[in-house]
């Protein structure tokens, strides 16, 4: 099981981190994708370790708020993506210059 100190430190890192780019012109898309991937993850990991603990209906609300953040995090990426454009090896061919 996860360690709750630690657990507890990376909600506030996590926390802060999303304060800071709160404003929507704050963020570039990437750093958006990022900390919403980061938020799906921790929610999945919290899930994991803590759904033999929960009765009834909680566990399976537990486990929908995880997937809609994984399912926000890769809609994130797709738009910081789109935002860039592709990178070289999306696209497989050289730059031409």
């Amino acid at each position: 099981m996860t360690d709750q100190p630690d657990i507890v430190s990376e909600i506030a890192d996590l926390l802060g981190r999303i304060r800071s780019i709160s404003h929507p012109a704050a963020a570039d898309p990437t750093i958006r994708a990022e900390l919403l991937a980061r938020k799906a993850d921790l929610l999945a990991r919290i899930v994991a370790n803590n759904t033999n603990r929960w009765t009834g209906h909680h566990a399976e609300q537990a486990r929908q708020v995880a997937q809609q953040a994984q399912a926000a995090a890769d809609q994130a990426r797709d738009l910081a993506d789109k935002a860039h454009g592709p990178t070289l090896d999306q696209t497989h061919e050289p730059p031409c210059f």
